[in-house]
């Protein structure tokens, strides 16, 4: 699903006008990002939790060239769901088959 089809559905869900909605999923991200930059965290209740991690510098492999190359450390966003959405996504029939 891309940003443009969750507004979309959203506004069509709420029958509100679609650039409201754009405005506010895109402020509900923008305010996600900044927590992360400012506190390195976020925790939202019954979804789950983003949280920004120290990635250690290391070696790895060109697969063309076969050459090691060194990787620095960087810093990724790591989210582990919450329980709620674990079990459903468990529950939920694999559409890989």
């Amino acid at each position: 699903m891309t940003k443009k089809e969750m507004v979309r559905q959203i506004a069509a869900e709420l029958s509100v006008d679609q650039t409201l909605t754009r405005k506010i999923v895109q402020q509900c991200l923008d305010k996600i990002i900044e927590e992360l930059t400012r506190k390195g965290r976020i925790e939202l209740r019954n979804f789950g939790v983003f949280e920004v991690k120290q990635r250690a510098p290391r070696k790895a492999r060109n697969p063309k060239t076969n050459e090691v190359v060194f990787v620095d450390a960087k810093r990724v966003i790591r989210f582990q769901a919450g329980k709620n959405i674990a079990k459903l996504l468990q529950d939920a029939p694999s559409d890989s088959a």
